[in-house]
């Protein structure tokens, strides 16, 4: 069935940036890009801070996250390959395709967002990787403001 097949997908990106971060973190943020060239990238909020993969360090916690190349890549693999099943999944059930995915996940609550573009979010002058950085940068500006808590939705 599409939807336990795209859920499972799903749980799978999840599970392996929560294995990343030893699950010591508030918020799991996945950018999930398939626009011909697929980008995944994945970033955390500890303590209302925000911080890519490789910078968990930084976040003063008693547990030493092995942020090597060597694992980044590894979870990046996983999270690319899980994109490109989620793309046969699509084609499979003749279902949309995902353009870009951003998925949110709390480890304490168990709370799950998704956020799913269908339409080319780029553009000559608009990489993927712009809007990976737009977005990181718009969760920051959130927790500035007021102390707000990052959603993982877009403003509208």
């Amino acid at each position: 069935m599409f939807e336990d097949e795209f859920s499972e997908l799903q749980a799978d990106m999840v599970d392996i940036c929560n294995e990343y971060s030893q699950g010591f973190t508030d918020k799991i943020f996945i950018y999930a890009a398939n626009e011909g060239i697929i980008l995944a990238q994945h970033f955390y909020c500890i303590d209302f801070n925000l911080y890519k993969c490789s910078k968990l360090n930084n976040a003063g916690l008693k547990v030493n996250f092995d942020v090597s190349k060597e694992c980044q890549g590894q979870v990046l693999d996983i999270l690319n390959e899980d994109i490109q099943k989620i793309q046969s999944v699509c084609d499979k059930y003749n279902q949309p395709v995902p353009k870009l995915m951003k998925l949110v996940y709390e480890p304490k609550t168990k709370k799950f967002n998704a956020d799913y573009k269908y339409e080319n979010q780029t553009s000559d002058e608009i990489s993927v990787f712009d809007n990976y950085d737009a977005w990181f940068e718009e969760e920051r500006a959130k927790l500035a403001n007021l102390g707000e808590e990052p959603t993982g939705t877009p403003k509208t």
